[in-house]
């Protein structure tokens, strides 16, 4: 297994780390190596990690190493036909985690993201992260879902119908709807381009495992560092995002207006100074150990 860094541009570095059975994971990087906090961002559904560089260029400023990854079967990263599960991309987060040698850990996970954070902790615990931030999503219940938010579900399954009819068209109205502040053309088009690269087949799959198919929720007593929620005001998942934090042992919960369901493009400066705040209460960090 094998981290394989590339330059991109002056600030921000590209690489893949090999995590196994063929699969590589690409991943953006600013920031020095030996940062005195990691910020780690794990991505939405299809959504590839450029969708953070707002975040990217303001924590690199602020001293921070950031890595952004895209997901296995998305973006850069290599397309698998099974394996999709939040489980297997727990797995992979560990391989980022070990591979690239990452110490003062804030783990932040969006939308399908949040999934893979939850898997995480069930998996390996908090112990390798300072603090945790779910960002628009509560963590899945599951079947149980199926049978509370029925309304929500047929949302789910309208949308996989008209993405398995026309990708392009569903994707593009995915990425405007996610987004709500003025955005140039270019970004549009470079998400959905980075979106088409996972088959539909695959992203189906993917959806279903990471919204249906699975109850996490028995992994929110284990987020046992401190944990931040950051919610759109706007999102019809509210509710659940409020009730989340009565099992998460140490967790405050912050709402942003006008924002859609992407809170941290569109309201970077709220977002970040948020995140700020949230990174600076966790204290001083902790030394690196001693080899």
């Amino acid at each position: 297994m094998l981290a394989i860094p590339t330059r991109s541009d002056a600030a921000t570095r590209a690489g893949w780390v090999d995590v196994g059975d063929h699969v590589r994971i690409h991943y953006l990087q600013a920031g020095p190596d030996d940062a005195s906090r990691t910020l780690l961002l794990i991505p939405g559904w299809t959504v590839s990690s450029s969708i953070w560089s707002k975040q990217i260029a303001y924590f690199e400023a602020r001293g921070f190493r950031v890595i952004a990854v895209d997901s296995r079967s998305q973006g850069g990263s290599t397309v698998v036909t099974t394996g999709n599960a939040p489980e297997n991309r727990a797995a992979d987060i560990a391989q980022v985690i070990e591979q690239l040698k990452v110490r003062n850990l804030v783990l932040v996970g969006w939308s399908q993201g949040v999934q893979d954070v939850a898997a995480y902790v069930a998996r390996y615990g908090a112990g390798k992260t300072d603090g945790f931030v779910l960002v628009d999503g509560p963590v899945s219940g599951g079947q149980d879902d199926v049978r509370g938010s029925p309304a929500f579900v047929a949302i789910i399954m309208r949308g996989m119908a008209a993405y398995s009819t026309d990708a392009h068209a569903y994707t593009d109205g995915l990425m405007h709807a996610i987004i709500s502040t003025a955005t140039p053309a270019s970004v549009y088009t470079k998400l959905d381009e980075e979106a088409s690269k996972t088959p539909v087949d695959v992203g189906v799959s993917m959806l279903m495992q990471d919204l249906f198919t699975k109850d996490r929720r028995s992994s929110l007593p284990l987020f046992s560092k401190p944990t931040l929620v950051i919610a759109s005001a706007k999102s019809p998942l509210l509710d659940a995002q409020r009730n989340m934090l009565k099992s998460l042992p140490h967790a405050k919960l912050t709402v942003v207006e006008n924002a859609s369901h992407a809170v941290f493009f569109d309201q970077p400066d709220v977002f970040n100074h948020d995140l700020d705040g949230f990174i600076a209460s966790l204290g001083a960090p902790q030394s690196a150990p001693s080899p």
